[in-house]
């Protein structure tokens, strides 16, 4: 009866975790999709997958990285929070500027939208405003930047399935005690006990109320083990690795995987089969055994489909994503979520439905955003007694800049 006793605690501890105010998993701030699919939790692995170009790493800052790390500043009574964050497509420096610019968006209320190209002054015409690089220098922004250093881990140099495996394995080894028990090795022949072996029982964290998320981005772009074609690899490190660390050490897995081009044909668009799917991940769909949830993420714009779910793709344009559940073990299959979505900011939320009079509330928000020519800025920090106070101006309006007046859109 040990394996009972103790899932049996752990039935307990988790119901007695929500009657004292704690959370079992990390929300994301989407209600109506939070109905099937209610957050981050641990021992899960997800996959989230679309075609090229369409915001599948932006959504897994979003989901993974962002939502968890405010959540986290906010409440550290009911949780700590690691993330391990394999990125192979973006440097980490790029990460770094993405955060920038959803940071600025979401501290401001959304009047301040600058993409990373523009953090870095790409153009020559348009330095960087110095109101801008002192709002980033302030004591009030600041405090976020070294919590997210303290937090997340971004690993460029590492590609092989077993080098992640590995750091993963050696993180939650130094956080934790691993569990063994003896088991008899027996001769199948002679029934005889031949020799007894130590060996893995269970392992334990040593901090109980931290999630620990990995997120690798993306699985093609990982170095093939030698011997090992690129779809070996890439199933060595679902089947195994990822399993591993999900069952064994208690990790959030997420992986970003492509659709193959053939998804984006001229024949599927005559089908109507243009979504994301567990076929359209070519020869590597095997690795969708493994997973809990797979996620798909569609823009209905990118193959110019005017109206899609009930809404006007005309008047959204690149502003709008689709994100379906494509499978899951825990039900929700199907399930669909209109999010409005800024490249720019790294930013979603999701829309009212298409019968809810709130929604030309957000037409009308993409129009001002479209036609806007000037942005209403914080333009100075004022430390007083430990907080910061804002002051604005009016600046004159440069092209990677806009004003929302307003920082959702839809509940």
């Amino acid at each position: 009866m040990e394996l009972f006793d103790r899932v049996f605690e752990t039935i307990k501890q988790r119901r007695e975790r929500i009657l004292s105010g704690g959370i079992n998993c990390i929300p994301f701030g989407l209600p109506r999709f939070e109905e099937v699919f209610p957050g981050i939790e641990s021992k899960t692995l997800t996959y989230i997958t679309a075609n090229t170009k369409i915001g599948k790493s932006k959504l897994a800052d979003f989901l993974y990285v962002y939502k968890p790390l405010f959540y986290a500043m906010n409440h550290p009574e009911q949780l700590r929070i690691k993330i391990i964050y394999f990125t192979w497509e973006m440097s980490i420096e790029e990460k770094y500027l993405s955060f920038m610019s959803y940071l600025l968006a979401v501290l401001s209320g959304y009047k301040i939208r600058i993409d990373p190209k523009s953090l870095i002054s790409t153009r020559a015409s348009k330095p960087l405003p110095q109101e801008i690089l002192d709002i980033l220098n302030s004591d009030e922004y600041k405090k976020y930047f070294q919590f997210f250093e303290d937090h997340v881990t971004y690993i460029d140099s590492i590609r092989n399935p077993f080098g992640v495996y590995k750091f993963c394995r050696d993180y939650a080894q130094n956080n934790g005690k691993q569990y063994t028990k003896v088991i008899d090795i027996i001769n199948h022949q002679t029934g005889e006990i031949i020799e007894k072996k130590e060996v893995d029982d269970y392992y334990v964290q040593s901090d109980p109320e931290e999630y620990r998320i990995i997120i690798v981005d993306h699985l093609a772009l990982l170095t093939p083990e030698k011997g090992s074609s690129l779809r070996e690899s890439m199933v060595d490190l679902s089947s195994k690795y990822f399993l591993t660390l999900r069952n064994k050490y208690n990790f959030t897995v997420v992986g970003i995987v492509q659709q193959a081009m053939a998804q984006e044909s001229n024949e599927n668009l005559r089908l109507g089969k243009l979504k994301p799917t567990v076929d359209g991940i070519g020869e590597a769909k095997i690795i969708a055994r493994d997973c809990n949830t797979m996620l798909g993420l569609f823009s209905p714009f990118r193959h110019g489909i005017r109206d899609y779910e009930g809404y006007d793709i005309t008047k959204f344009k690149d502003n709008i994503r689709f994100l379906e559940v494509v499978i899951s073990r825990s039900g929700g299959a199907g399930a669909i979520c209109p999010l409005f979505f800024d490249g720019a900011t790294d930013y979603f939320t999701e829309l009212p439905l298409p019968t809810d009079p709130k929604l030309i509330h957000a037409y009308k928000l993409l129009d001002r955003v479209n036609n806007s020519k000037v942005i209403l800025f914080i333009h100075k920090l004022k430390k007083e007694k430990h907080e910061s106070n804002f002051s604005f101006r009016k600046v004159r309006f440069w092209k990677n800049f806009q004003f929302r007046r307003n920082s959702r859109i839809g509940t």
